[in-house]
């Protein structure tokens, strides 16, 4: 026997002893005159019988209030098990989603939705799945049903309507379902991640890379990912701005240096600056990426431009060939650079320079086409003929990675 319960049969006995002694104790009585009737209890058996007169009535009233609240105890059990029902259903449906089991996913939805005590969250559930198998139209009748504009619902189904519609190639109108959220709640994580896709779906390239700012402060790319999504923007972004030379202008100046840099940034702009007619600024933008990032593309393009200091421009190519002597890019740029501004000794010896290091057609095209001009015409055709066999060649591999040169102008 436990403490607890020898304390209370101590106690029950302490007032059985106490009741015994008050009866004992108590030797007054009740007395009932209802003419010709007499009734005479002791005291202690009108206690008793009052007392279970009580407890009588209070049986009778409990029974009464359990049968008056019975139907309403009946309805409220159905409506528990309605609620248990749906519960299992869209965690069931919730469970084959995150499985990947989108099919299942759906039917359980469906099932759950169909049981009266539903909630909309199994309809944005259905919907998600719906858009996982591509059945945008039964993702749109999920989302149209009336009880998911729940005010609370508002953030997940203005997720789901901005996917639908840049799913069904709409980045329009997931742009405007993204600006609802954001008034709504602000943009989160995910909402961001989106809007990225729909800007790039837009073809609003310049407004991508305040955006990866953000989504490089919230961990979602690391320095060097969102550095190369920016330096892709901005380079989309420029070419957009080739024949809108006021507009390159302004968008390249809002161009942070650190971006200006990259060498896909600054041969993007520098293309849009010659398209404009804007060598001399082309040639700066090349040659200031090309100090802190070498690449064999801008050095190409650098060639390419015809600012109004062509000997200011040999200089600083020149000045790369201390550190990149072996680069047969550069030499072949030289080569180009000399010809232009008719140094045809100097450009001779660099192109050929250049075939020593990379026997590549075009840089035979260009000896070829120098040596024609000095009047050296079998010494030409022998280039010219080695340069189309070469390109036949190139023309019968699968392509490489290799930058190729660009073609002769």
């Amino acid at each position: 026997m436990t403490v607890r319960a020898l304390i209370a049969f101590i106690l029950v006995a302490a007032a059985a002893v106490t009741l015994a002694l008050l009866f004992r104790l108590n030797t007054g009585y009740v007395l009932f005159v209802a003419p010709p009737y007499r009734v005479e209890l002791s005291q202690n058996a009108f206690i008793l019988l009052l007392i279970l007169a009580f407890l009588a009535l209070y049986a009778l009233i409990r029974a009464g209030v359990r049968l008056a609240r019975l139907p309403e105890e009946v309805r409220e059990g159905r409506k528990r098990r309605q609620l248990e029902r749906f519960r299992s259903k869209q965690d069931a449906a919730i469970v084959a989603l995150l499985e990947g089991r989108h099919g299942k996913a759906r039917q359980f939805a469906q099932e759950a939705l169909a049981v009266p005590q539903a909630t909309p969250v199994a309809a944005l559930v259905g919907a998600r799945a719906a858009l996982e198998t591509r059945d945008f139209a039964s993702a749109a009748a999920m989302l149209e049903r009336p009880d998911t504009h729940a005010t609370n619902l508002a953030v997940p189904r203005l997720m789901l309507e901005a996917e639908l519609a840049l799913e069904r190639g709409q980045p329009a109108e997931a742009l405007a379902r993204l600006a609802e959220l954001r008034r709504e709640a602000g943009l989160h994580t995910a909402a961001q991640r989106l809007e990225l896709r729909a800007l790039t779906a837009a073809g609003r390239p310049a407004d991508i890379p305040s955006l990866v700012d953000q989504l490089v402060k919230r961990k979602v790319y690391d320095a060097k990912q969102g550095e190369l999504l920016r330096g892709s923007a901005h380079a989309e972004a420029l070419a957009g701005f080739a024949h809108d030379a006021s507009g390159l202008k302004s968008y390249w100046a809002r161009v942070p240096e650190s971006d200006r840099q990259q060498p896909k940034v600054a041969r993007a702009a520098a293309r849009s600056f010659l398209s404009a007619g804007a060598d001399r600024e082309a040639a700066d933008i090349l040659a200031r990426s090309l100090e802190r990032n070498w690449d064999p593309a801008n050095v190409l393009l650098y060639a390419e431009c015809r600012p109004p200091d062509a000997k200011r421009q040999l200089e600083t190519a020149e000045r790369w060939l201390v550190t990149y002597n072996q680069d047969a890019t550069l030499l072949y740029a030289l080569g180009r650079l000399c010809e232009r501004s008719e140094l045809w000794g100097k450009a001779q010896t660099y192109l050929e320079a250049s075939l020593a290091l990379d026997n590549h057609w075009r840089a035979h095209v260009a000896l070829g086409e120098l040596l024609t001009k000095l009047g050296r015409n079998d010494e030409a055709q022998a280039h010219l003929a080695a340069a189309l066999r070469l390109a036949l060649a190139e023309l019968e591999r699968p392509a490489t990675s290799a930058i190729p040169f660009p073609p002769h102008t």
